[in-house]
């Protein structure tokens, strides 16, 4: 099972995007990638319609349209990713971006199309595409207005080559009888010449580009809708998390001190029933429990920490090795006690981030592969940072996690089968905290578990060099 914490932190926004501008975002991005496709599409039909079909054209003219739109499709994606990075995206700029992307489509369309026959060939549909676009993205009243704009270039298009026939029409023409020497009209002579066929073909166009704005932006509109209601309860859910976390550190934090009152007196007790095996059984078993209560309080301490201040917890270099040898020192007198040999290997291997989560997450993965290996097992850990990326492995000789298991082996108070036939007791907040880690310093955890023989975690972190923020 692999758990992807985060994305490439090079595409990562300094702030932290609403739901709608996330859903316009890549919006954008995924009609650039279908600008990359109609361009090359666009090159495939011409040179098949020019060396298989023989048909011949304004091919000049026509690749040059094509380049420039990928000129232009590149210098959009390039602003998009700039922009995005300095966290500086909102409705506003994408919208203000979609409105050139869409400007820039009508012109090329209306280029290519006239370079390739204009009105007599049938591609010049192209020009309802942009319309696509322009509902998705904008009003009613402005995709109207788009269509207008093609519908008045299809206009120019048709009655521009009608009055300058010879000069401004490019026809489509196919070999004719096998001569290589002779080429015929690929449509009937003069069409483009032909006042009639001139109306019918802007009036088609014109209005395909209207029915495609009236479908588009109804179908728009109802999206957008769903869209504002999903923020509002996307907005709410963050206040209710909000407020979980809250109450969880508070209450946590205001347990802790009389629990912990209350063990040392339990164990100041305890003691005192050293000629009464009856009453010290019942106080060592108090203890224990108060013992587990504290490890649900720390636990969920640190989880509601987490969860609430990772944008304020301190960032600093951290050297991963320095925290392995810390844990290897604290959990060694453990694995002695249980008869699990410890192994530890380290190199040097730099982190970006927060000394005190690192601490938690190598502290979890090696409590966890300690406890659930049998005695004459072993725990070894290596770190180190192969081709720049910061790496730690725990593996054990453990009872392994059920294939069922792994993909719930990260959610809050999860504890699997076997688990609790090992260990009764258990928060299940520790595997949820390591994922938390790993988030928040925008790395990748592995796991790879066979049951009976053991569980490896391989959690990777970015270069030190990419000075990552701590992710919320």
């Amino acid at each position: 099972m692999t758990r992807d914490a985060a994305a490439d932190q090079s595409l990562s926004p300094g702030r932290q995007l609403t739901l709608t501008e996330r859903v316009l975002f890549e919006r954008l991005g995924w009609f650039v990638t279908v600008r990359w496709a109609a361009g090359l599409c666009a090159l495939s039909f011409m040179a098949l319609g020019w060396y298989v079909f023989k048909v011949r054209f304004a091919a000049g003219g026509a690749v040059t349209v094509v380049f420039a739109l990928f000129f232009y499709n590149a210098f959009f994606s390039l602003c998009a990713r700039a922009v995005y990075q300095a966290g500086r995206v909102s409705r506003r700029w994408i919208r203000g971006l979609a409105h050139a992307q869409i400007i820039c489509d009508l012109l090329a369309v209306a280029a290519l199309v006239h370079y390739i026959g204009g009105v007599e060939n049938h591609f010049v549909i192209l020009f309802v595409f942009p319309m696509i676009v322009a509902s998705e993205f904008f009003s009613k009243a402005i995709a109207y207005a788009y269509a207008t704009a093609a519908a008045a270039l299809v206009n120019v298009i048709g009655w521009g080559e009608y009055l300058f026939y010879d000069s401004a029409h490019h026809p489509l023409c196919v070999l004719a009888g096998g001569d290589p020497a002779r080429f015929e009209p690929l449509v009937a002579p003069g069409a483009a010449h032909d006042w009639v066929f001139v109306v019918q073909v802007c009036f088609v166009i014109t209005f395909a580009v209207y029915v495609t704005v009236f479908i588009a932006s109804s179908i728009a509109t109802r999206l957008r809708s769903r869209e504002e209601e999903l923020q509002v309860a996307y907005g709410d859910l963050q206040s209710l998390e909000l407020v979980k976390s809250q109450f969880m550190q508070k209450t946590s934090h205001e347990l802790r001190a009389p629990v912990g009152a209350l063990q040392s007196l339990l164990k100041a007790a305890l003691h005192h029933f050293s000629g009464d095996p009856k009453g010290g059984n019942l106080v060592a078993r108090a203890v224990d429990r108060t013992d587990q209560m504290l490890d649900l309080i720390d636990d969920l301490l640190r989880y509601s920490r987490l969860r609430m201040a990772a944008k304020d917890m301190p960032r600093e270099d951290v050297e991963l090795a320095e925290i392995v040898r810390g844990t290897a020192d604290l959990f060694r007198p453990r694995a002695e006690e249980k008869h699990v040999r410890l192994d530890i290997h380290v190199q040097p291997a730099p982190v970006r981030g927060s000394r005190d989560g690192l601490a938690d997450l190598v502290n979890n993965l090696v409590s966890n592969a300690i406890r659930y290996t049998p005695a004459g097992g072993s725990v070894t850990v290596r770190v180190g940072a192969p081709g720049g990326r910061a790496c730690l492995v725990v593996e054990d000789t453990g009872i392994g996690i059920p294939e069922d298991e792994l993909s719930r082996v990260f959610d809050e108070f999860f504890r699997g089968r076997e688990a609790k036939k090992v260990s009764a007791h258990g928060t299940g907040l520790g595997m949820t905290i390591i994922r938390r880690v790993v988030e928040m310093h925008a790395g990748r955890i592995d796991v790879e578990s066979t049951p009976g023989e053991g569980t490896a975690f391989r959690v990777t972190f970015p270069p030190a060099g990419n000075r990552p923020g701590m992710r919320a």
